[in-house]
C-alpha cells in the first residue's frame, strides 16, 4: 500500500438488548443464556469458553458476570463521538466497560466515564455530557443507522463492511481481512467468498 490509499472507518449501531427498558439493567449471565436458547445454541458453556479464548488470544478480557442494558444511549454517544473524530476511542471505552468489566451500557454514569476516558468529556462527571445523555439528541440518526444495517442484511456482531459494499460476517482472522483489503485495493472489488465465522457475540434484534 502506498500513501494514496486511505480508509474511512464508520462505527454503526449494533443493537442487542433493545427489548430491555431504557435506563434499567438485567443480570448479564441470564440475558446471554436467553440469547443462546433463542438461537438454539447446542452448548452455551462451550460457546462462551471459545469466545473467551478468542478474546484472550488478542489480549482482551470477556466476562460473563455483571449487568446488561438497553444500549440506545451508548449508541447516541457513539454518534456524538463521530462528530468529534472520537468514534474509535469511545467505542474502545464502551467495549472495555461492557465486555471486560460487565457494566451495563444503559448506565449513564458508565457512559460519562467512557466519554471522559475517550477524551470526549472534561471529566467522569461532566455536566455537558450528562445533559447530552438525558437529551433526545442523536436518537433519530441512530434509528437511521440501524435501518441501514438491517437493509444491508447485517444482523450479527461483529461485522466489517469493506468499501461500504462487502460485509465480512463474524470475527474473521487478520489474514482473511488483509487478503480482502489487498484484493480490493488492487482490483477495486472483492471476489473472495468469505463464509461467516462462528465467532459472533450476538444476533439481533
Amino acid at each position: 500500500m502506498n500513501g494514496s490509499h486511505r480508509f474511512e472507518l464508520r462505527v454503526f449501531s449494533m443493537q442487542v438488548f433493545m427489548h430491555l427498558k431504557r435506563g434499567g439493567s438485567e443480570d448479564r449471565r441470564k440475558a446471554y443464556d436467553e440469547i443462546a436458547r433463542a438461537h438454539e445454541t447446542k452448548d452455551p458453556e462451550a460457546a462462551w469458553r471459545h469466545l473467551q479464548q478468542v478474546y484472550a488470544e488478542e489480549g482482551l478480557a470477556l466476562t460473563r458476570e455483571g449487568r446488561v442494558g438497553n444500549p440506545i444511549e451508548a449508541q447516541r454517544l457513539i454518534w456524538l463521538a463521530g462528530k468529534h473524530n472520537k468514534s474509535v476511542e469511545v467505542l474502545e471505552a464502551l467495549l472495555e466497560a461492557c465486555h471486560a468489566k460487565g457494566e451495563a451500557l444503559s448506565d449513564l454514569k458508565v457512559l460519562n466515564e467512557c466519554a471522559h476516558k475517550a477524551g470526549l468529556a472534561q471529566s467522569a462527571t461532566d455536566d455537558v455530557m450528562a445533559r447530552f445523555l438525558v437529551s433526545p439528541k442523536g436518537a433519530s440518526e441512530v434509528a437511521l443507522q440501524i435501518s441501514e444495517c438491517l437493509t444491508r442484511g447485517v444482523t450479527t456482531s461483529p461485522v466489517v463492511v469493506l468499501d461500504d459494499r462487502f460485509p465480512l460476517m463474524g470475527a474473521q482472522p487478520y489474514a482473511v481481512v488483509g487478503a480482502c483489503l489487498a484484493e480490493l485495493l488492487a482490483t477495486g472489488t472483492n471476489f473472495r467468498v468469505v463464509e461467516a465465522t462462528t465467532n459472533t457475540s450476538a444476533h439481533w434484534p
